[in-house]
């Protein structure tokens, strides 16, 4: 069903909203709290002194001498990148041969996916879930496409209490490609039988909107919650907006 909206002073229908996550849907917050839990686990199963340690950490997004500062690190990275980068740090520090490590890394960050306590670290959006729950009122579909795991998003909305708000997951673990590869984008349009050129994508990166580009959505939103700024995403997105609350549903 089309639903009605504006943004950008301008009028807008869509039956479709395909959003990424990190950045767009959630803060980047959670992510300094996953990554510690990470390194922690990685330093204890390997033994690291404490100088090896506060090196893990900063390579890893963190500042050791301020717990919950970030300082950008592999933070930012698809979630199977961040894992495949520790394998390889660490196997260049001797700790192990590479096969070894991408082991033992895909095995912390799968433990830490399935027992992080999500629910007291997921920070949503600045009219996130509002708009969710707007899109679902007036009969649009709603899918996430994410560079993390489908799993991992469908443990974040479970947490959120967001499960009836998302129809689709779109994740690294259910479709080769990445963003800006349009081929996620357009697998979201698959699970929820809509066209791309029904659907919106909406996204705080440049790999976001291009690849709602590449795949044909009618609009492409840019959003200021993430990791883009302006100057990166307005030559590409047809609408920049500070958060979701100016997407507006009539």
């Amino acid at each position: 069903m089309p639903v009605r909206f504006s943004v950008g002073g301008r009028a807008f229908a869509g039956s479709g909203f395909l959003f990424d996550k990190d950045g767009t849907l959630l803060s980047f917050d959670h992510w300094l709290a996953v990554m510690g839990e990470r390194a922690r686990r990685l330093a204890a199963e390997l033994g690291l002194t404490e100088p090896e340690r506060a090196a893990l950490l900063q390579f890893m997004g963190l500042d050791p001498a301020r717990p919950g500062a970030a300082n950008g690190g592999i933070i930012p990275l698809p979630r199977c990148d961040a894992e495949e980068a520790v394998a390889m740090y660490l196997a260049s520090r001797g700790k192990g041969d590479l096969a070894a490590m991408r082991a033992l890394a895909a095995r912390v960050f799968r433990e830490v996916d399935e027992e992080f306590p999500f629910d007291r670290h997921l920070c949503p959006t600045t009219g996130a879930e509002e708009r969710l729950r707007a899109i679902r009122r007036a009969g649009g579909k709603t899918a996430i496409v994410t560079h993390d795991t489908a799993s991992a998003a469908r443990r974040h909305l479970a947490a959120l209490g967001w499960e009836d708000l998302v129809l689709a997951v779109v994740g690294v673990d259910v479709c080769e490609g990445r963003k800006p590869d349009p081929k996620p984008v357009l697998a979201a349009c698959t699970a929820l039988r809509l066209p791309p050129e029904e659907t919106v994508m909406v996204g705080d990166t440049s790999g976001d909107l291009l690849a709602g580009r590449a795949a044909g959505c009618r609009l492409t939103i840019g959003v200021l919650t993430g990791l883009g700024g302006e100057e990166e995403l307005a030559p590409i997105a047809d609408v920049v907006v500070p958060n979701l609350t100016a997407l507006r549903i009539i």
